[in-house]
């Protein structure tokens, strides 16, 4: 009977300490998800109050597609896609190992940097043309993240729709503008 009480007892501290490694674990999981997310979220709200004066002078004088939304959607729009972003890369650094997970993650890396780089080149150096080009090289890269990570990766893939639609029309406006300015 004692023996049993002991056994008991002990059954609950492990079930305990295993409850606690578990949520020292969680924590630590939510911890480095809100860092992905957070820091991509102030990357860009970084970029985008250093373009600011471009989107308030320059940008307001071009012809632009009837299409085109209120400038204050924009930043609504983009929060949540670098929360989906910042999903995604947590996803990808924290997945198992598998055959075209590093590719996935070049290709990643590729279309942040190119999104990062998108906003300087046109609302600061007013490079129509070029930023056009790194739209087009973004849609392609995000297609291939897509087409990499639909089997092994689905809510890689199901975080990165979204975001591949916003690019085509960001890409359909940025082409209005080169077109007719």
């Amino acid at each position: 009977m004692l023996l049993k009480s002991c056994q008991i007892k002990l059954n609950i501290q492990q079930s305990k300490l295993r409850y606690g490694v578990c949520m020292i674990f969680l924590k630590k999981e939510h911890f480095s998800l809100a860092l992905w997310i957070s820091s991509l979220i102030l990357i860009s709200n970084c970029i985008g109050y250093a373009t600011r004066p471009g989107v308030n002078s320059w940008y307001s004088l071009l012809a632009r597609s009837p299409l085109t939304p209120p400038n204050y959607i924009f930043p609504v729009v983009w929060t949540l896609l670098y929360t989906a972003i910042g999903i995604c890369g947590f996803a990808l650094w924290h997945a198992k190992p598998f055959p075209n997970l590093q590719y996935i993650k070049m290709l990643y890396i590729g279309q942040l940097l190119l999104n990062w780089s998108w906003t300087p080149l046109f609302f600061t150096y007013h490079l129509i043309s070029l930023a056009l080009l790194v739209l087009f090289c973004m849609d392609f890269l995000v297609i291939g993240i897509l087409y990499a990570s639909h089997q092994t990766l689905q809510n890689v893939f199901f975080l990165m729709l979204p975001y591949l639609m916003w690019l085509l029309f960001a890409t359909y406006l940025n082409f209005y503008i080169w077109l007719y300015n």
